[in-house]
């Protein structure tokens, strides 16, 4: 087996293909496995995301004073410039707690590759601390950049330029989370292993995930929760990038070591 630091050496000396049709058809194989499951996953997920963000808001208003009205001035209140830091520290704080689930859905797609049973507690794989700390990390140091830069440029009523650069900052970094789960990387190694591959590939790579993300918005035409069912096809786009730039050694799905079987 290639030690995953030779493999990614090798790659930065001597380059690698990277042909827009082969990995959208990985993609799209893919996720017709999980697109049902994942789905379902990110509906209990949302929900109970939903459950938790409804009492902490009765905690902060007081349930005595939870109206219409007040939910109405906590939203505008929120569009607000000077609130636009209370925003960045709340996607900041979720996106890196919850980056664990993130990952999971990445193992969920490795699992239908290989035609492997995944079950839902596999979502929750990742918190163990070895891949929790790197995950937290990495995903807090992206978000903080990405979020950052965007919050900015927000603030000097420049949306549009910020939306650009976060999503060239994903380009960037979309290896990340799968070098830290599969390539048992830690976070800086896999940030900079991360640019360091897709910088040489970028545009190919933007055409691949502004597909994924036209692909999962598909579902908002029609019915609106069908939104959950497309949102998949990213994480699938995802992964066969990371398959067909790093790839796996052999067949058998990821392990998480303490896990029991």
């Amino acid at each position: 087996m290639e030690p995953i630091n030779t493999k990614i050496a090798h790659l930065l000396t001597n380059g690698y293909e990277l042909q827009f049709e082969n990995v959208f058809n990985k993609a799209y194989e893919n996720y017709k496995k999980i697109a049902l499951y994942a789905g379902l996953a990110i509906l209990i997920f949302g929900f109970i995301f939903m459950v938790l963000a409804a009492f902490g808001l009765i905690s902060f208003v007081g349930v005595e004073h939870l109206n219409e009205n007040t939910i109405k001035q906590l939203e505008s209140k929120m569009l607000k410039q000077e609130y636009l830091g209370y925003q960045f520290i709340f996607v900041l704080a979720i996106n890196s707690v919850f980056s664990p689930i993130s990952a999971g859905f990445l193992r969920m797609a490795n699992a239908a590759q290989k035609d492997v049973e995944f079950k839902m507690r596999h979502f929750f794989s990742f918190y163990q601390w070895s891949y929790f700390k790197e995950l937290f990390v990495a995903t807090f140091i992206i978000t903080c950049i990405s979020t950052g830069i965007d919050t900015a440029l927000t603030h000097f009523k420049i949306p549009v330029v910020g939306g650009i650069i976060s999503f060239g900052i994903g380009i960037l970094t979309v290896l990340s989370t799968p070098l830290i789960i599969f390539g048992k990387q830690k976070a800086i190694k896999a940030i900079q292993a991360s640019i360091q591959l897709t910088s040489t590939k970028f545009l190919t790579l933007f055409l691949l995930l502004f597909v994924a993300f036209l692909g999962s918005l598909v579902g908002l035409i029609g019915f609106c929760i069908g939104v959950l069912f497309t949102i998949p096809f990213s994480m699938s786009m995802q992964y066969a990038i990371y398959d067909s730039i790093i790839g796996f050694e052999n067949n058998d799905a990821i392990v998480i070591d303490s896990e029991e079987n």
